[in-house]
């Protein structure tokens, strides 16, 4: 039985990711971690399995996979480095001040860099030849970025990493890939549209705006998107792709606005 595990899988983005995974038929049973649990949606949820963990806590992510390995199989198929984003006073904080508390800086590097080394490196010594690993980016690491300063350079952090690990996991026949989302209304952008547009009753016009401003295709990237795009790279469609970072953000990354028609 082919699985996979998702890190920050039950909800937003990362359902998305599982959603795909099951409907792509890249796996049959997906393992969710998560701090914060939910039910899965009913379609689903006999072939998702939660598992409540601390992505950045090595005794909580080494008892989580324990328990997944005897539950599902020795052998993870795949393994998506999902977990991230940030909280409201962490947005606030970019918003406000120059420079970012060190604790927040920390906090961020946490949650968003440290947590894809310290699973994967939990994980992989499980996997065999024919794996696959998608680490979740974002564009903020992909573009100067001042407002999320912290937040981009962790995001840096993961594509580098993505690249070494791909580099070092090729001779074992693991694959390692990453996605960069472009602008998504998940959680993360309904704190970080608060921030910007002055208030929660205000985030997604501040994030309708930056779809508007940033997307030379003009629509909103959706978890749908992402979810299809890491199940292909996880697929054995993609078995001599490796080391990549695909941007799924309707062209923001070309660097430079849209040009509108008349």
């Amino acid at each position: 039985m082919k699985y996979a595990i998702v890190t920050g899988g039950a909800r937003g983005l990362g359902l998305g990711i599982v959603r795909a995974m099951l409907e792509e038929k890249t796996v049959e049973q997906v393992a969710v971690i998560d701090l914060r649990l939910v039910p899965p949606p009913a379609e689903i949820a006999d072939r998702v399995h939660g598992f409540t963990a601390d992505a950045t806590d090595e005794q909580q992510v080494h008892a989580a996979l324990e328990a997944i390995t005897a539950k599902l199989g020795p052998n993870p198929d795949v393994l998506c480095n999902n977990a991230g984003g940030g909280e409201a006073n962490w947005f606030e904080s970019g918003r406000q001040e120059e420079w970012h508390s060190v604790d927040i800086w920390r906090r961020y590097v946490e949650l968003n860099l440290n947590s894809v080394y310290l699973v994967s490196k939990e994980v992989v010594p499980r996997m065999k030849a024919g794996a696959a690993i998608c680490n979740t980016s974002s564009i903020a690491g992909m573009l100067a970025t001042p407002f999320l300063a912290a937040y981009a350079a962790a995001k840096a952090g993961v594509i580098s990493y993505t690249r070494s690990l791909a580099l070092q996991l090729g001779p074992k026949g693991i694959r390692v890939n990453a996605v960069a989302p472009g602008l998504i209304y998940t959680k993360i952008w309904e704190e970080l549209g608060a921030a910007i547009g002055g208030g929660p009753d205000r985030a997604r016009l501040a994030f309708d705006s930056a779809v508007r401003t940033l997307v030379p295709l003009g629509r909103e990237q959706t978890p749908e998107d992402i979810g299809r795009t890491v199940a292909w790279l996880c697929s054995e469609r993609a078995a001599n792709v490796t080391g990549q970072v695909i941007a799924i953000d309707g062209g923001i990354v070309l660097g430079r606005p849209p040009l509108r028609p008349e």
